[in-house]
């Protein structure tokens, strides 16, 4: 038995794959949207300007920095790896190698505090020692930079290149795939 499609059963089953994969891309986008919807903050930005208390210690914050402007006066930072609840978010972050100062997304767990803060120079932040605070905060996932050793035998940090995070990963790959594949180019290969 020999089957045979005419023209109009083919143009339809085009149309039917050309809405199905619109529709496919459409639902990826809309849910890696949804996983773009987190908090952007300004350099200055502190986590005590938070109402957070003990409720919250172990509980981790996702945050966007954005570029860091050019005029801007930098909030301060104390600590390193762990760090004083008042210092900039954006600005400690970059010290601990987590952003550059393109900006990214950054985690943050709300710690107990602890009983001195020691100050650091890393990758173009100096850090202040601090004494005794009550809450804390560090990032949680995998810095972008990692320190090295100069001639000397000293820890030279070099600012860290800016390496996309999961998330722009994810939505670069969807939006690169949904224009590499437009309409025209999905009935030109259903005809080929």
């Amino acid at each position: 038995m020999k089957l045979s499609k005419s023209p109009p059963t083919i143009i339809l089953g085009v149309i039917g794959t050309v809405i199905a994969l619109n529709w496919l891309a459409a639902k990826t986008v809309n849910a890696q949207t949804k996983l773009l919807s987190v908090p952007e903050i300004g350099w200055s930005t502190r986590l005590n300007s938070f109402e957070l208390d003990r409720q919250n210690f172990g509980q981790v914050f996702a945050f966007q920095c954005p570029t860091a402007p050019q005029t801007q006066v930098y909030a301060p930072v104390w600590g390193t790896n762990i760090y004083n609840l008042n210092s900039g978010l954006c600005q400690a972050a970059v010290h601990a190698g987590m952003i550059t100062r393109e900006g990214g997304l950054i985690n943050v767990e709300l710690t107990a505090g602890e009983s001195s803060y020691k100050g650091s120079d890393r990758f173009g932040v100096k850090s202040k020692s601090h004494d005794r605070e009550v809450y804390s905060f560090r990032f949680v996932g995998n810095p972008i930079a990692i320190e090295s050793a100069d001639e000397t035998g000293n820890n030279a940090e070099k600012p860290p290149s800016r390496r996309p995070s999961a998330i722009e990963r994810t939505v670069g790959n969807g939006v690169r795939r949904g224009i590499e594949r437009t309409i025209s180019d999905s009935i030109r290969d259903i005809f080929r």
